[in-house]
């Protein structure tokens, strides 16, 4: 950037030993503004004005302005009319409970029954939403109810997906699922 770019004359070729002395005591921001204005060539009879002047300290507090802006209206969590709606913890234990009498159902039945494989299915359908809705939930992630519920939904997903769904599930498993079913509907019946 020379001193003629900021000289306001419609030449651009010389500019008087004067303005050249004006404009290296002039502030910072003429510098700037000579960097950030369109840069004039010999032909062109553009003069420089205020409006390509670009002021950092108004960028930045612009930018701040925004930036802040836009942190304090972040979308919150939809709600029905005037912020009364369906509660989640009565939404999470209505559809904990509902997984928890499929997936026992699914393995009350014997092999080969009628109607398994579809209720296998099903309970798969169910597991994948279940967890994909409320595993990046922190405020149902830390419930023990969670835990409990989870680490059976994983032993029942973990036989079926390993061994299909002619192979029976073994007593032993069953067992320790129902127990940790009973653990969790206890504890939503506390609310935990």
């Amino acid at each position: 950037s020379t001193p003629a770019m900021l000289a306001p004359t419609s030449t651009f070729a010389t500019t008087a030993p004067c303005a050249r002395a004006a404009t290296r005591a002039a502030p910072r921001r003429a510098s700037v503004a000579a960097r950030a204005s369109v840069t004039p060539n010999a032909s062109s009879n553009v003069p420089v004005t205020s409006a390509t002047v670009v002021d950092r300290r108004a960028f930045v507090r612009n930018a701040a302005l925004v930036a802040f802006t836009a942190a304090v209206t972040t979308p919150r969590e939809a709600k029905a009319f005037l912020g009364f709606g369906e509660n989640k913890e009565e939404k999470y234990t209505a559809e904990t409970t509902a997984i928890i009498a499929q997936v026992k159902a699914t393995l009350e039945m014997a092999p080969g029954a009628e109607g398994r494989e579809e209720s296998i299915n099903q309970t798969r359908q169910m597991t994948n939403a279940w967890v994909a809705k409320y595993r990046r939930d922190n405020k149902t992630t830390g419930k023990p109810s969670y835990g409990q519920v989870y680490s059976a939904l994983n032993a029942v997903s973990g036989h079926f997906n390993n061994f299909g769904t002619k192979y029976p599930f073994p007593a032993k498993r069953k067992d320790r699922v129902f127990a940790e079913f009973e653990s969790a509907e206890l504890l939503l019946s506390r609310g935990r």
